[in-house]
């Protein structure tokens, strides 16, 4: 029998009621610390779940009706999410606080948003969603809601930005109270975050480097310039020897190599360099350019420019090695990723 839950019993704050505007500790990602640290936070979960390979099917929607202390929702969650994964429920799930009955002020109560990636019907997951929460409570004490995604309103993509709240107008219900509850949760994070081809047990660390490359390719877009190469004799000496070559790149920046590089490559620069008069002729001297461009991959392979080292896993990673990406795996757990 489900536990009977007192209608009316005083309850902690769940939520912050004034919270922090602005971070005391800048690029400190929290759930707690402020709005700022809030929507830094939300910015990084909106970026794992654009590159994530899981896409949902069905959103379901978990209100409680009563007010109940953080302890005994934790405790319930525990048993919950531990059923939810033994009936083989693979989700991202958002807590949030739920606003009073004129939509207005938070009212000390929660529920659960679920994104979840499951063949059965709609209907299916209402009745399964049902008897378990029915396990634990009774049945006025909640209310499950089960959606398809919206597609003429952008479907799952565009539900992202819902679910994590990125533009709430009332912060309270999104800033829970501090040493309080968690705002994310997974259920069957092995089959959750899964790679594009499908295969699942995706680590977190792949996660988190897709993230950076996928923010690293919509800025450099912006800045990404294609620059034509024409065959035309040179104003100056253009360099015929390892000693010049080498001379030459000791002068120049990362930044300015590696747009050498991409144009040599055909791939589009990204820091608006302009190319010396003796860069056209090269296309036309295979030994010559091709010695130079090795000459740059070496220098670039030691670079601490990380928009460099993303850039050329972006548009040049048909002829990287692995040594340019020992970098990546010697941050990877580093404030880069965090």
């Amino acid at each position: 029998m489900p536990r009977a839950i007192p209608k009316k019993r005083d309850v902690a704050r769940l939520y912050q009621k004034y919270p922090r505007v602005e971070s005391q500790r800048p690029g400190k990602r929290s759930n707690y610390e402020s709005k700022e640290s809030y929507r830094l936070e939300a910015l990084h979960e909106y970026g794992r779940l654009k590159v994530n390979g899981t896409i949902p099917n069905h959103i379901i929607q978990v209100n409680y009706f009563t007010k109940m202390p953080k302890e005994e929702i934790q405790a319930l969650w525990k048993k919950q999410s531990r059923r939810l994964y033994n009936a083989g429920v693979v989700a991202r799930v958002g807590l949030e606080i739920t606003r009073d009955e004129w939509k207005q002020r938070p009212a000390n109560k929660i529920h659960y948003h679920f994104v979840a990636r499951d063949d059965r019907t709609g209907a299916e997951m209402e009745e399964l969603f049902e008897a378990i929460f029915r396990l634990e409570l009774d049945q006025s004490d909640f209310k499950v809601h089960v959606f398809p995604f919206d597609e003429a309103e952008g479907g799952w993509e565009k539900y992202i930005e819902y679910f994590l709240k990125l533009w709430a107008d009332d912060d309270s219900l999104i800033m829970l109270a501090k040493n309080g509850l968690r705002r994310y949760y997974t259920i069957n994070e092995y089959k959750w975050w899964t790679f594009p081809d499908g295969r699942t047990h995706r680590p977190l660390w792949s996660i988190d480097e897709a993230v950076q490359l996928y923010a690293v390719a919509q800025r450099l877009n912006k800045s990404a310039k294609l620059i034509p190469v024409k065959h035309r004799p040179p104003k100056r000496p253009r360099p015929t020897d390892d000693r010049t070559m080498k001379g030459i790149l000791c002068k120049e920046t990362d930044e300015t190599l590696y747009d050498w590089f991409a144009t040599l490559r055909g791939k589009p620069t990204l820091f608006g360099t302009d190319l010396p008069d003796w860069f056209d002729a090269l296309q036309g001297r295979l030994q010559q350019r091709r010695e130079l461009l090795e000459a740059i991959y070496d220098r670039l392979t030691d670079t601490d420019n990380m928009d460099i080292i993303f850039a050329l896993k972006i548009y040049h990673g048909d002829i990287i090695y692995h040594s340019v990406f020992q970098k990546l795996v010697a941050i990877n757990g580093s404030k880069v990723f965090a």
